[in-house]
């Protein structure tokens, strides 16, 4: 193996096809934003067109392409013409970012079936569906590529109040896992991210007056991830310097998940060998 040189001035992903789920806000609209600065064309996926246009305006506006798909992630039909329309524009899908997904909160006792398939729906089985559709496209073209799969902390931290969301997350890993154990020896690898709390629409404790106050005192960073923050390293993951790295799960939260950080205002003080 030869010693690393410099890098070249190419963008890591010139030539590239990506598809980005969930694309018109937070983490899936900076990760498209950073796929596009950096070479890749761009499919945007997600529900709401006007606001995917948006996005798109912006990425061409700096130079970048992309084509705007407007779709559900639950469908398999819609799935598949996002990926189709990835090859028809940029002649090759190489990256698939399953970023999209809801968060429905509610007390375990008043759950009720349809919000558990919906939120199920949504991001358990449209995960699935688009890992196997780019999946099985990559294999067609012939050249292998790489998925990301945006789960959460929640997968293996569970929430209160969140059945739905945590066993949605948890899912999305096994989703994520399996494929990577079957993928790998296809040239296609798949790993997965678990953003902690992040300043999006999906976490309104990051502005609530109370609550943000309460989650920042659990984060040692003692801040909340902006949504490029997690973009960057699903593009690592994407990258060639990631290329030995397939079923993984990468935690992004800012130490969050790490332990319970000791309150800096304790009615009693710590003191060495004392028992609290």
């Amino acid at each position: 193996m030869s010693v690393v040189g410099p890098r070249s001035l190419v963008p890591r992903f010139a030539g590239h096809g990506a598809v980005v789920t969930g694309a018109g806000r937070g983490i899936g609209r900076a990760t498209a934003e950073c796929f596009a600065a950096e070479g890749a064309g761009v499919v945007l996926f997600g529900w709401h067109r006007p606001v995917l246009e948006e996005v798109a305006d912006g990425i061409r506006a700096a130079g970048g392409r992309c084509e705007v798909v407007e779709g559900d992630v639950a469908r398999k039909a819609d799935v598949e013409r996002a990926v189709d329309a990835c090859s028809q524009a940029f002649g090759r899908l190489d990256h698939m970012v399953a970023n999209a997904g809801i968060a429905d909160f509610v007390p375990f006792l008043d759950g009720s079936e349809a919000a558990w398939e919906q939120q199920i729906g949504i991001d358990v089985k449209g995960t699935w569906l688009c890992v196997q559709a780019a999946a099985r496209r990559m294999v067609a073209e012939g050249h292998g590529g790489s998925i990301v799969v945006i789960s959460s902390t929640n997968a293996f931290q569970p929430e209160q109040g969140g059945v739905f969301y945590n066993t949605a997350k948890s899912g999305q890993v096994a989703v994520m896992q399996t494929a990577a154990m079957e993928l790998a020896s296809r040239g296609i690898r798949v790993n997965g991210i678990a953003p902690g709390i992040v300043r999006t629409r999906l976490s309104p404790v990051t502005e609530h007056p109370v609550q943000r106050e309460i989650f920042l005192g659990r984060t040692p960073m003692g801040r909340f991830a902006e949504p490029v923050e997690i973009a960057r390293p699903v593009l690592f993951l994407c990258s060639d310097d990631a290329s030995f790295i397939a079923g993984e799960l990468l935690v992004v939260d800012g130490a969050y998940s790490v332990g319970l950080p000791v309150p800096l205002d304790l009615d009693a003080p710590l003191i060495p060998e004392a028992v609290r």
